[in-house]
């Protein structure tokens, strides 16, 4: 019961959080995109696309070592789990470093490759995306620590922090110092770097530096090594459709793309919070053989997929609603790409658990093997279908190549170590949902009708949930009693 309690207070702490910026951020979706127009999205997300490229490669694979590292000494050594990850956190800093000096030499041609179409109002902020990068290379490794030693509470702090010193600036800014694009940019490098510092200091009893373990670099290479290509392919995997999109139709489409993405990502705040804390859970107990893992993997896995299709349901039917409430005019047909594209990020969580088994059996060769055949698809798919249909077809190609890449995964690592998954149980859920998404948006009623009949859906499927979740899953039903006992708790507290 202790350790449902643990698992659930990391879920709140990421889910208080996200709840929190994720909700205030939509709130000022009518003012940012008032002043910023899909163009200026699409420059925004093109300048994040340079940083996430060259942030993969700048890390060179060390965060997800740095996970191992804690997955094997945080509950048996923490002397030697600090001492390994100040010396992880050293070579990033090394490589990082070498990194933004080559980058920067070869800026010209490095921009002209990814966006050559923007105009930059002066050359120094060619030279944004390499600072971002190597920022973004640093803290990954805070954040995946955090995530990884599961206090998560710090996680909150660093996010409120971030939250605080950006979006305030840049509301004001655009309403009153006339901010333009390039500020916003500005901004964010500016914010990131306090945000660096401050995720560093959050950490500072988890590091500690030892010169002669400074010996793990060819041990912590071996391993990280196959991530950098898996760094790229996830790149591609993430990042191609708006290369595809700027080059075939236009920067202006790339900022409509973007913010039908940003919408479908809002699953996420409820989601992620739900699969960082259970997936290093997993990870320890399997290398514990624990006894209870195999029945726990399945649980987990039928809990987060149905959850993850409730949460589907909601953000895909009212996602008009939502986009015409809160996003200038110009954006409202970003609606249609939320349904497509948000079930490709609901299959990467979900093959998120199956890749637990790579970590497991040390067979972190699979990562990019798996992601190459799906990057691959990827490419090809958007080459195929964004010229017929357009930004549509960008949310589509990911779709595709997501489900490819969640069965490649799933075959591999059954072969690995099995694990039943239930998959047939939860295929019925999959088909009733997306039935449902798309009867009712052509469904022709009015605006107040139509939204009060997928009220009742949603108020329906939830029930029926609920019901089946509690007869089929035994960890379901205690981790709902724990939530239960605890708000009657409350409640009593209060009325006295």
């Amino acid at each position: 019961m202790n350790g449902y309690k643990f698992i659930l207070g990391n879920i709140f702490w990421l889910s208080a959080v996200r709840i929190f910026t994720k909700v205030a951020a939509l709130l000022t979706l009518p003012i940012i995109t008032y002043y910023l127009s899909p163009q200026d999205f699409g420059v925004i997300a093109m300048v994040s696309v340079v940083q996430a490229f060259l942030s993969g490669i700048f890390s060179m694979g060390l965060v997800s070592y740095s996970s191992r590292i804690i997955y094997r000494y945080e509950r048996s050594d923490r002397r030697e789990c600090r001492e390994c990850l100040g010396v992880v956190l050293f070579y990033i800093l090394m490589f990082s470093t070498v990194g933004v000096v080559v980058s920067s030499l070869f800026i010209d041609r490095l921009v002209n490759f990814f966006i050559k179409d923007i105009i930059f109002p002066h050359r120094i902020y060619l030279y944004i995306p390499v600072l971002m990068a190597m920022l973004l290379a640093i803290y990954g490794f805070i954040s995946d620590n955090i995530l990884s030693l599961q206090i998560n509470k710090k996680i909150f702090y660093l996010e409120i922090v971030q939250f605080v010193l950006f979006m305030p600036l840049q509301i004001v800014g655009l309403c009153y110092w006339g901010f333009d694009v390039w500020d916003v940019i500005v901004l964010q490098a500016a914010v990131q770097v306090a945000i660096t510092v401050y995720g560093l200091w959050l950490i500072r009893e988890w590091l500690s530096f030892s010169w002669h373990k400074l010996s793990i670099f060819k041990e912590a290479m071996r391993y990280s090594l196959p991530m950098v290509p898996l760094n790229f392919l996830s790149w591609v995997q993430d990042r191609i459709d708006k290369v595809y999109l700027n080059n075939m139709i236009s920067l202006n489409s790339v900022g409509i793309y973007t913010a039908g993405v940003n919408i479908a990502t809002q699953y996420s705040f409820l989601s992620r919070p739900v699969m960082t804390a259970i997936k290093p859970e997993i990870s320890k107990r399997l290398d514990a053989q624990d006894r209870e893992i195999q029945s726990d993997i399945k649980d987990a896995f039928l809990i987060f997929v149905q959850f993850s299709l409730f949460l589907y349901l909601v953000i895909s039917l009212f996602s008009k609603e939502v986009v015409q409430l809160l996003m200038n005019a110009r954006f409202h047909e970003c609606y249609r790409i939320v349904p497509i594209f948000l079930l490709s990020i609901i299959l990467s969580e979900a093959t998120g658990i199956f890749q637990l088994k790579f970590v497991f059996r040390n067979q972190t060769i699979w990562f990019p093997v798996t992601l190459f055949f799906s990057a691959l698809l990827n490419v090809y798919f958007n080459y195929t279908l964004i010229p017929i249909f357009f930004v549509y077809g960008a949310a589509l190609a990911k779709t595709l190549s997501e489900v490819i890449l969640f069965f490649i995964t799933l075959y591999i690592s059954q072969r690995l170590h099995r694990t039943d998954y239930g998959l047939i149980r939860n295929l019925w859920p999959l088909l009733a949902v997306l039935a449902l998404v798309y009867s009712l948006d052509a469904v022709a009623l009015s605006a107040a009708y139509l939204f009060l009949l997928k009220l009742s859906v949603v108020l329906l499927y939830a029930l029926t949930l609920d019901y089946l979740l509690s007869r089929i899953s035994r960890r379901y039903r205690e981790t709902r009693n724990i939530v239960t006992a605890g708000i009657r708790e409350r409640m009593a507290r209060w009325k006295t």
